[in-house]
């Protein structure tokens, strides 16, 4: 294995700025991503209080159902210690582990924390939570495997239109088992397969929920480095975040001014609006009957959104104090309750993530607490074997593959070994026909409409015929290099299918399937030895 660090951000674009700390753009965080930042915001921290026994034992009740690894165990009771701190990070609970920026993000929050810990000489725990409270099914219910040039996509059939939370959607055992055997169809057997797919059967040999299986692959793919796995919809948790709530429905008219005015503010500088400005969004989800409403703000009532059903701020009060887990937050309050809960002093970022925290700042100061220092993650792109001596062969970089495709160099290649002399000929005899077509037009013009019913008709059979003898003839000349053609499709299927970086598609089973199910922690152990900076780019050869 060899790892290759690259730059690979695009001049003057917000990451870009971000990273070189323009101040045009750090006036919407509170730190800085360095060693000060770092050591202040640790300052923040330490005279903050937390609900540590209590994190503690609800984070235990979870993990326990999930893995017997010691070494997560011993991580949170680590936060017991309060000198401890948390490097956090999260994703929706994708099916199979989801697309591979899952997996990049863990590694980014493992490698962040041992940082932080031999810099800072505190405990220093790292945290993956689970957003089980998310109910937009389309993004989690399918995911692509890759194998030799192509992408399949397998999916979970579900109803979508249902506000059902991932933590509450039941799999049977059978559906699940089935869509394990659909994705190992297409995949060619290895000295690994038999392990790897006894393993992710038994994951699934009773019924779960999207949040259980996918916390269950999680904790095996990272068994060893001390990973604590959260779900945001866990009651236990919920009991914790209840004088959080509290906060934000008597806030609410506070921290929506908070967000709406740095938004623009945002906007105004030319960023976008990562997060829609909507003055009357609440920012809370009502939870009844198995499903999840957003809620606005109408007058002093609480709103059901496209909805009637109201509640005053009394009535939710109400609630909360009957222990009743009727709330939970959108993607403007998220941060702020993971930043309560927990004494955060990073946030692993996804590129998405890192642009609308830029709008938040003015929420968190609402609640009289900082954001923690918000970290890019890490961005990596796995090749293997058979990539890696395509690409040679090819001549290519992988950051061009990454960035570019391979669509205009293979055009070039064809066209470079003859590959389109047939459009030449053809086109030279197009031009002909055309002429002679024209000619005989002329002279039978005379003949009246008959003979130019007759005409038209078999001009369009000679054009037709021409370019089903084109096309043909180009089948032919691209069967003959097949073989070679077949190596820009498999590395751009590897490296951008269809389109996309690899990570924001690709599943990383094909991989555990080539290269076995430690595959992942080899590389964290690897890793930890690597100079990394935020949002570098990794290109992993196997």
């Amino acid at each position: 294995m060899k790892i290759v660090c690259k730059n690979i951000v695009e001049p003057e674009t917000f990451l870009d700025n971000y990273l070189r700390q323009q101040e045009r753009v750090m006036k919407f965080y509170d730190y800085s991503i360095d060693k000060d930042g770092a050591a202040a915001r640790y300052g923040e921290i330490a005279q903050r209080s937390y609900q540590r026994d209590q994190l503690v034992e609800a984070l235990e009740r979870f993990n326990e159902q999930l893995t017997k690894s010691d070494d997560t165990f011993f991580q949170i009771n680590r936060l017991r210690n309060p000198e401890s701190v948390v490097v956090i990070g999260g994703q929706q609970a994708g099916l199979l582990s989801g697309p591979m920026y899952t997996v990049n993000k863990v590694l980014s929050i493992l490698i962040e924390a041992k940082k932080l810990e031999e810099q800072l000489q505190v405990p220093v725990v790292p945290i993956f939570w689970i957003a089980g409270e998310d109910h937009d099914i389309d993004e989690v219910n399918h995911t692509f495997f890759h194998y030799q040039g192509q992408v399949k996509k397998i999916r979970l059939a579900e109803r979508n239109d249902i506000k059902q939370p991932a933590s509450e959607r039941i799999i049977t055992s059978g559906t699940a088992a089935e869509l394990v055997k659909e994705g190992f169809r297409l995949l060619q057997e290895t000295e690994h397969t038999t392990k790897l797919y006894r393993s992710l059967m038994e994951d699934v040999s009773t019924d779960c929920t999207y949040v259980e299986w996918f916390a269950r692959l999680l904790h095996r793919l990272f068994e060893g480095t001390g990973l604590v796995l959260m779900d945001a919809a866990d009651p236990n948790i919920r009991q914790l975040e209840r004088p959080y709530f509290r906060k934000m429905l008597q806030k609410n008219d506070e921290l929506r001014q908070a967000f709406v005015e740095t938004a623009r503010e945002f906007r105004l500088e030319g960023y976008g609006e990562p997060i829609d400005i909507d003055e009357k969004n609440a920012h809370l989800f009502f939870h009844e009957q198995g499903q999840r409403y957003l809620l606005e703000k109408k007058g002093e009532m609480f709103a059901e959104k496209q909805r009637s059903a109201e509640r005053s701020l009394s009535s939710l009060l109400q609630l909360l104090e009957e222990n009743k887990p009727v709330l939970s937050n959108n993607v403007v309050t998220r941060p702020v309750m993971q930043d309560l809960l927990f004494p955060v002093i990073s946030f692993i970022a996804g590129p998405g993530e890192l642009k609308y925290w830029g709008t938040l700042k003015g929420v968190f100061h609402t609640f009289g607490i900082k954001m923690p220092l918000v970290l890019p993650r890490l961005h990596l792109t796995f090749i293997s074997r058979r990539a890696e001596k395509h690409l040679k062969w090819l001549a290519v970089h992988p950051d061009t593959v990454a960035k570019e495709g391979l669509k205009e160099r293979k055009q070039a290649w064809l066209e470079q070994r003859g590959g389109m002399e047939a459009e030449a000929a053809f086109r030279k005899a197009a031009g002909k026909m055309a002429d002679a077509l024209a000619e005989l037009s002329s002279t039978f013009h005379h003949r009246g409409q008959e003979a130019a019913t007759a005409h038209r008709r078999y001009e369009a059979l000679v054009v037709k015929g021409l370019t089903q003898y084109q096309q043909r003839i180009e089948r032919v000349a691209e069967k003959e290099k097949a073989a070679d053609i077949r190596r820009f499709d498999e590395v751009e299927t590897e490296l951008r299918p269809n389109g996309m970086l690899q990570e924001r598609q690709l599943n990383i089973v094909p991989l555990l399937n080539e290269y076995g199910d430690d595959l992942v922690r080899r590389v964290a152990r690897r890793l930890e030895d690597e100079e990394t900076a935020a949002g570098d780019h990794l290109y992993v050869y196997l």
